[in-house]
């Protein structure tokens, strides 16, 4: 074969690999290494593994954008999620879950979105089903606290009643 040719095909074989790696859709697994919430938002909860707060967190980011990115309803959210795959989600939402990821920082819970209108969006607090319903409960002032000592949160409170 001439070494032209071998060159040729060896430089289509790479622009190839080039191209397709960079059209595939980010995988759940890079999601979880970067962002908790965002690795737990793919998930149908409560679960097996999951347990899920009663009382309900609402956040309002002071960015009007940051807001939007979290935008959705229930339903929309149990269709994407029940998917289990990060393709189904808008491509925006990933800006909101890492606004919120930065605001919560390591904390021993995750906030499970369940709601998100333009003016704010409503959490459950998810901690591991081995935790206890009143370890859950015991974490959702301090959830709120951290909430409101971020400059980036304008409105953060707790429904203890809710019926979402």
């Amino acid at each position: 074969m001439h070494p032209a040719l071998s060159r040729l095909g060896v430089l289509i074989l790479a622009m190839n690999t080039v191209v397709l790696t960079a059209c595939s859709p980010s995988s759940s697994r890079t999601v979880a290494q970067n962002n908790p919430i965002a690795q737990l938002d793919l998930k149908q909860l409560p679960n097996a593994e999951w347990r899920l707060s009663r009382a309900v967190i609402e956040v309002s980011f002071c960015r009007d954008r940051t807001n939007e990115a979290l935008l959705a309803s229930e339903s929309e959210l149990n269709g994407w999620r029940l998917t289990g795959d990060i393709s189904a989600f808008p491509p925006y939402r990933q800006e909101g879950l890492n606004a919120l990821n930065e605001v919560m920082g390591e904390q021993p819970f995750i906030l499970y979105q369940i709601d998100g209108s333009v003016s704010a969006s409503r959490y459950r607090l998810a901690m591991p089903a081995s935790k206890s319903a009143g370890a859950v409960a015991e974490q959702v002032f301090p959830a709120v606290a951290t909430l409101a000592g971020s400059e980036r949160v304008c409105l953060s409170a707790v429904d203890e009643g809710a019926t979402y």
